[in-house]
């Protein structure tokens, strides 16, 4: 369910560019905020996966 939920969002909110035909490729319906209790490999895992995605705004509680 939530990789179908993910995948349509992606799909729904992807830029692939802007009006001056720059490449974005980026999605700005995707959002993730990472867990104080997730170590280093976990919050790098999680960054990876959601750049890969298309997701612009990845970030960890940790740190805020």
């Amino acid at each position: 369910m939530i990789a179908e939920r993910l995948l349509t969002t992606r799909a729904e909110t992807w830029e692939a560019e802007n009006e001056n035909g720059d490449p974005l490729n980026r999605t700005m319906g995707v959002a993730w905020l990472g867990g104080a209790t997730l170590d280093n490999e976990e919050n790098y895992l999680i960054k990876k996966l959601f750049t890969a995605a298309g997701a612009v705004s990845v970030e960890n509680q940790a740190r805020i």
